[in-house]
């Protein structure tokens, strides 16, 4: 693969080289899993059934209300002149450019959402990469997502300032979420990558099951450089 020769990504590059390390690096163009997996769990003692329980849903916050500025690009495509319907392979950058600590998923086993001290009341995070085409939307992701769980040590990852991972990624050159009568057009468009994060809970309380699933949707303030490709 080659390095996109875009000014502002390379100059960007270039500017932050002397500030923070690369961390790690994940592959995650294998097949994909759920994004919300389906977490089992034994009848608590007392229990002859699950009964019908509570649903929550609601966004997580930074500690102090500031949110945590990254910056995600796409530093590599193995392929800047695509055809549609095609698979692209790229490989993406994850910058921590704020001046606090952040925390992510940081596996591609979705087994962890299932550990914890106590087997009926779990939590865990997912998070993963979406490719956006400009305009257009966004991508179908053939990419796998990432886990991470407080119970299972080496899951989860935290990035200080100035650090950052890569990841490489696959996906297809068509919309996620095709209208009709809209099709993509091919000829030079923009490109970029963005972060999504999220973090479930699954408890169980007097035989009932409480369900939920919070986004970071508040919790970055994200920077999504761009980059061009040819679509045939």
């Amino acid at each position: 693969m080659k390095c996109l020769a875009q000014f502002g990504a390379c100059f960007y590059m270039l500017a932050t080289s002397a500030q923070g390390q690369q961390i790690a690096s994940v592959d995650l163009t294998h097949p994909t899993v759920p994004t919300k997996p389906i977490v089992t769990q034994e009848l608590p003692k007392g229990c002859e059934k699950l009964l019908p329980g509570s649903l929550f849903d609601g966004a997580v916050m930074p500690p102090n209300h500031e949110r945590r500025e990254i910056v995600v690009a796409v530093v590599k495509l193995n392929n800047e002149n695509p055809i549609l319907g095609s698979e692209v392979q790229c490989e993406v950058q994850l910058r921590n450019s704020g001046e606090y600590s952040i925390k992510i998923p940081w596996s591609t086993d979705p087994n962890i959402t299932k550990k914890g001290e106590n087997p009926n009341s779990l939590s865990w995070e997912v998070g993963g990469f979406n490719i956006v085409l400009k305009p257009g939307g966004e991508l179908e992701n053939i990419s796998q997502t990432l886990f991470g769980s407080r119970f299972s040590p080496g899951s989860e990852l935290t990035m200080r300032p100035g650090e950052w991972v890569t990841a490489l990624l696959k996906f297809k050159l068509a919309l996620q979420y095709e209208l009709a009568g809209r099709p993509m057009r091919t000829g030079k468009r923009e490109l970029f990558a963005e972060w999504e994060q999220g973090a479930g809970s699954k408890g169980i309380k007097n035989c009932a099951v409480a369900s939920g699933w919070f986004q970071y949707r508040d919790y970055y303030r994200q920077q999504n450089p761009t980059v061009t490709i040819n679509v045939k």
